[in-house]
């Protein structure tokens, strides 16, 4: 079995789990230039893992969110608060950068 789908192979009936007790992972878009192409790529990401069944994901778009750079003195923050309560809701990660 090739490593590609080994890693994003569908799972059959019997491996699948479901309801609420799926693992979530987060799709981390870590790019906010101008011209990224982290969304397209994140969506191919998700798209592969959704065939597995084996757990939730969704895509973080760091962009979405307020956050200081590099943590700076007096910088925009407003959007910690939402990055560490989506962040905070997952189980692992999965970062596109």
């Amino acid at each position: 079995m090739s490593i590609m789908k080994k890693l994003f192979g569908q799972k059959t009936n019997e491996e699948q789990t479901g309801g609420n007790d799926m693992m979530k992972i987060g799709i981390v878009l870590g790019s906010t230039r101008e011209g990224r192409v982290s969304p397209q790529v994140g969506a191919w990401v998700k798209e592969l893992a959704d065939k597995r069944g084996d757990a939730e994901y969704e895509i973080i778009d760091i962009a979405d969110f307020k956050l200081p750079l590099l943590g700076e003195a007096g910088g925009d923050a407003s959007g910690a608060a939402a990055w560490s309560e989506i962040i905070s809701k997952q189980d692992g990660f999965v970062f596109i950068v």
